[in-house]
């Protein structure tokens, strides 16, 4: 195979430090190099040098006319190729967009309102490019609002507008585009109730988006440009082995890490270090990918345009494209990119093809009523069904998307809930489940989440009126959360969901409504916290462990234990572990209960049930092994362990046959 670029790492070393390069193993296992170089000749056909080949040219300004011909190239490829990024129907204009065509005047634009029909319960058609950046802190960045909204209707004045959001425009028109959608442009930013209506609208605003361009490198939009400065090659001579003069480039070599897994994709989700690739190093040239709301647009738009500092990256329902042509080239690196895009388009299709919707002409808008209607269900668990291959897919996917939009960062809290809403929709009509606070009602299993790193964990700090519940993942934010999917046993938990407040949205976020939690294996157990780690656990600092008949077990607490509130947590305290199921790693993992002083009216439950206590989630339970408690018995010596099965003797000798759990007696948790 012919070599068709010459690339030469660099990285630096403290002096004397002569361990610092040996065994250096690729850049993906030990870290990225401080500078990596590009040698390539230009031209097509076959290069005069053996060691270095012919490489593509990346223009400065996406403006150019062969850069917008590049551009144009790649969408058309992946109009062209992938079944997934065509488009089934007409599409239609959001609420407003930015009208760029109202005069001759290459500068004028005004804020367009989309005319709605009452009958086919859609507003207009109209292809339309959107705009995916990071706000930054918002000084320099222009607004609709109630005062203005008039006047933007009838002009909205170049000068006013950043350098991103002028290069998007033209960039708009480049491509031949009437309509651009930028949010703090066409959402009314002081109509708290709108602006709610419409973010909760993100998978229509994206989704049905022709493309969506991305300030991928820029940490801000009022004062980074859309497109980013590059550096040109730098160009040095050399002569053939026949005498002939050749020009040879030398480039920083364009990256693509941040669209690169860091991690054996083999492994199992819960034995990542971190989700994909969210690291800092990786996006230090990337900022928008370390973003949540960019995160949830980059998923459902049909085609990201990303501008970063090396080149344009095209990025579908289908794959990669670049400037360079080597993102996706395994000899060039064999890491995958990621495809959690790819495999939530692949997902959607196929739902949204299914025969008995094709073909009806309110398809869609009865579509996007079922879905509300489904997330609007009450459902109680009852015995696990055999759930289709699509329907499992999509709930492992589900859970790997809430992985990697934890691991990014929400400038406010109270718009985690806000934000992956829109994926939720998305996935409605595959996983067919009443949604709530983030979670899937059908299953039990949800509710198995916990973080990453604990210790790095808080509370939300949340407006009024967005008081996550406790037991959904979106009520603790610092570490990216992960979930149990798959059960080798059902430990007969079960749990019954209900949200009874008054909503604007069946998407829209809660106050925190409870859900009733019916478990056969439930125990009072004591909480214990000691200040040095235990033999079992990798985290560093204060262990903690529950424990009942001289039998203990560790425990991970949410959030990092505060001296006072909800989730502070004293020495001997009672507290109740309800077991959920056994896992396939033969542990056994459920859900940590704390008595609070709310009452039922204030939680919001009207189930009648008005002696229940009330509950709030304060960890999440796994018991690999047992061991004696500090003067325990049953165990033998305190050094010794047994493995988790012996958990139900010690802590459940009533239970004598763990096959008839079911017909066992219950008990009721209601958890807010």
């Amino acid at each position: 195979m012919l070599q068709d670029h010459l690339s030469v790492e660099v990285r630096w070393k403290e002096q004397g430090d002569h361990n610092a390069c040996q065994d250096d193993e690729h850049e993906h296992i030990t870290g990225y190099p401080d500078l990596k170089l590009e040698f390539f000749t230009d031209g097509d056909g076959q290069s005069p040098f053996s060691a270095i080949g012919r490489g593509r040219q990346i223009l400065d300004n996406p403006l150019q006319n062969a850069a917008l011909s590049t551009a144009r190239g790649m969408i058309e490829n992946c109009i062209a190729n992938h079944a997934t990024c065509r488009r089934t129907r007409p599409t239609t204009l959001p609420k407003r967009v930015l009208d760029l065509l109202t005069g001759d005047d290459s500068k004028s634009m005004r804020l367009h309102e989309s005319e709605y029909s009452s009958e086919e319960r859609r507003y207009e058609h109209g292809e339309y490019v959107a705009l995916s950046h990071v706000w930054g802190l918002a000084k320099g960045i222009p607004k609709t609002t109630l005062n203005n909204l008039q006047s933007h209707k009838k002009n909205i004045s170049w000068s006013t507008l950043p350098r991103a959001f002028q290069e998007a425009v033209v960039f708009t028109r480049a491509l031949g585009f009437r309509w651009l959608w930028i949010d703090s442009l066409c959402l009314v930013q002081d109509d708290t109730q709108e602006k709610l209506e419409e973010s909760l609208k993100m998978d229509e605003v994206f989704g049905n988006a022709f493309l969506t361009i991305a300030a991928t490198s820029a940490t801000d939009s009022s004062s980074h440009p859309l497109f980013p400065q590059k550096t040109p090659p730098f160009k040095i001579q050399a002569t053939d082995n026949k005498g002939s003069l050749f020009k040879i480039n030398v480039r920083e070599q364009p990256s693509h890490y941040s669209f690169k897994a860091p991690f054996d994709e083999g492994a199992h989700m819960n034995e990542w270090e971190l989700p994909f690739n969210t690291s800092e190093e990786a996006n230090v040239h990337t900022p928008l990918l370390k973003r949540g709301w960019p995160y949830v647009e980059r998923l459902l738009s049909p085609r990201v345009l990303h501008f970063t500092k090396s080149e344009m990256i095209l990025e579908c329902r289908e794959g990669y494209q670049c400037e360079c042509g080597r993102i996706d080239d395994k000899v060039y690196d064999s890491r995958t990119t990621d495809c959690i895009k790819q495999e939530l388009g692949r997902i959607v299709a196929e739902t949204n093809n299914r025969p008995s919707m094709n073909g009806h002409p309110n398809a869609h808008a009865r579509m996007d009523s079922m879905t509300s209607q489904l997330a609007n269900t009450t459902l109680t668990n009852g015995p696990q069904q055999d759930l289709s291959r699509t329907r499992e897919e999509a709930l492992q996917l589900w859970s790997y998307i809430i992985t990697e939009f934890t691991a990014r960062n929400v400038t406010y809290d109270s718009d985690r809930l806000i934000a992956i809403a829109s994926i939720a929709k998305a996935l409605s009509p595959t996983v067919q489940s009443g949604y709530i606070a983030g979670q899937w009602t059908f299953s039990t299993l949800g509710l198995l989440w916990y973080p990453n790193d604990s210790t790095r964990c808080r509370r939300p700090q949340l407006t009024a009126g967005h008081n996550v519940p406790s037991w959904s993942w979106a009520s603790v934010e610092g570490s990216p959360i992960f979930f149990d999917n798959a059960s080798a046993m059902d430990l007969a938990c079960r749990a019954s969901f209900g949200p009874k407040g008054k909503r604007a949205s069946a998407w829209s976020p809660i106050m925190g409504e409870p859900v009733e939690i019916t478990a056969a294996m439930a125990a009072e157990v004591t909480f214990h916290s000691s200040s040095s780690p235990s033999s079992s656990s990798s985290l560093q600092g204060p262990t903690y462990t529950l424990s009942k008949n001289g039998i203990c077990a560790d425990f991970t607490p949410d959030v990092s234990i505060p001296p006072s509130g909800s989730d502070a947590l004293q020495d001997g305290e009672t507290l109740i572990c309800v077991l959920v199921s056994m896992t396939f790693r033969s542990s056994i993992v459920g859900l940590v209960l704390k008595p609070t002083t709310t009452t039922i009216e204030a939680a919001g439950n009207s189930s009648g049930n008005s002696n229940n206590a009330i509950y709030r989630r304060v960890g999440r339970f796994e018991c690999y092994e047992c061991t004696a408690a500090e003067g325990g018995v049953g165990v033998g010596d305190q050094e010794m362990s047994e493995d988790a099965e012996a958990l139900f003797e010690h802590w459940f000798p009533e239970i004598q046959d763990m096959t008839q759990l079911d017909s066992c007696p219950q008990r009721t948790f209601t958890v807010v």
